[in-house]
């Protein structure tokens, strides 16, 4: 019995002496960028370009951020696109399909790649430092 009370406050005071995060900064993210060592992002929000007429934008490359192309609309992480917003309906060209996206915040681990596609302007990010 005592070898199992011990155990038990053994296990509480490792929980007390986990890590913590304290804030660090708000980031808005406009190139690829690299979660540094001993931080974590949670991603927030993003900003999108809205274009005036349905040409493509002078800062977006050839994209037409008026089509529903997948990378006009999502944010790339360590190298693979997701498309942001919940689920739907959506119809393009005549098809109508059912698509999923990623609902926001996400959170980001040390290393991790974040960018945005050619119609995303700005990402909202905040950065936590990992305290011992």
């Amino acid at each position: 019995m005592k070898q199992l009370l011990f155990l038990v406050f053994l296990g509480f005071g490792a929980l007390l002496h986990g890590q913590s995060l304290q804030f660090s900064q708000v980031k808005l993210v406009t190139n690829q960028e690299t979660v540094p060592a001993g931080k974590v992002w949670k991603v927030e929000s993003v900003i999108f370009n809205i274009p005036a007429t349905t040409m493509p934008l002078a800062n977006s490359g050839s994209a037409n951020c008026n089509a529903g192309q997948y990378q006009n609309q999502a944010i790339e992480v360590d190298g693979v696109f997701t498309k942001l917003g919940g689920a739907g309906n959506s119809a393009y060209n005549g098809y109508t399909g059912y698509y999923y996206g990623t609902r926001l915040p996400i959170w980001l681990p040390a290393g991790a790649t974040l960018s945005g596609g050619p119609c995303l302007n700005k990402i909202s990010v905040i950065e936590f430092t990992i305290a011992p």
